[in-house]
């Protein structure tokens, strides 16, 4: 009898033990399943440092706004998700690609995620990537803490796309800045002052004229010598690519040859106006 008892009671042990696993696996289960329904919606897209946007719109100028661009720049989120956590892929200062990763655990606060983004300066640092709602308007927000949890500082950056359309980084960050700095209509006009009717967009097309048919915006300056001069360039990447330095006045913007090599030391500077683009 003593040892049915003892039997009886090692298997209602391994009951209770077998339920509390049980309730423990899909007590987290539920809470990963919430978490993703939260953050998800709100986490996908393709999204841009927010005062690297808000200085290319006073500046008007990459060259100038480029000391914006430190660390983390840009994130690309899509739907395609891991059990318990979602790969972001990403610029690092605009000049390399970088991938790291968000857990669906609770970070700081309730509108935040846990990262595996390490400080590379403090090793005890950590970053969380959370979101802020203004005026209706959401943010994404990388919270960067030092070992006692204190906020060092905090990045925001905006949705400029729902999906990019090709495999690189900095697509973002240069679709916003097509979008800002050059997509409308123009009349173009040369040096002879001959005129044309043309269109630039934020994908980097240009239509109206026979000899450009797509454009793109330098934004990379960590690559090459140092530059003061706004740069951009008509069919890059093929052999009729025509390059010119720009300046944005007002309405209008004024594209120059250079003169000068920086690659042998010799500064570049604006030489000529070849082309104004006046917008309509």
């Amino acid at each position: 009898m003593k040892d049915l008892l003892c039997i009886l009671g090692s298997v209602i042990l391994l009951t209770n033990c077998s339920n509390s696993n049980t309730s423990t696996i899909e007590k987290e289960s539920n809470q990963l399943d919430s978490l993703k329904q939260k953050f998800v919606p709100i986490l996908n897209g393709v999204w841009v440092l927010t005062d690297y946007i808000n200085s290319i719109e006073q500046t008007k100028s990459p060259v100038k706004s480029s000391n914006k661009l430190r660390g983390v720049v840009t994130m690309i989120i899509d739907e395609t998700i891991n059990s318990d956590s979602i790969d972001v892929g990403s610029s690092w200062n605009n000049h390399e690609g970088y991938n790291f990763i968000t857990y669906f655990q609770t970070g700081q606060n309730n509108n935040s995620l846990k990262t595996n983004i390490p400080d590379y300066e403090e090793i005890s640092s950590f970053y969380e990537l959370g979101y802020e709602t203004i005026n209706n308007q959401t943010s994404l927000v990388l919270y960067h803490y030092d070992k006692t949890k204190k906020l060092i500082d905090k990045k925001s950056f905006t949705k400029v796309a729902n999906k990019q359309s090709d495999n690189d980084a900095a697509w973002g960050l240069q679709y916003i800045v097509n979008k800002k700095l050059f997509a409308g209509n123009y009349l173009l006009i040369d040096s002879t002052n001959s005129f044309t009717k043309v269109s630039l967009k934020s994908d980097g097309s240009f239509s109206g004229h026979s000899d450009f048919k797509t454009y793109y915006v330098f934004t990379d300056f960590m690559g090459g010598p140092e530059t003061s001069l706004d740069e951009i360039d008509f069919n890059f990447y093929t052999k009729n690519s025509k390059g010119f330095a720009f300046k944005i006045v007002s309405d209008t913007t004024y594209l120059y040859s250079t003169i000068g090599d920086e690659e042998t030391g010799e500064p570049e500077q604006l030489d000529k106006i070849q082309y104004k683009l006046v917008r309509q």
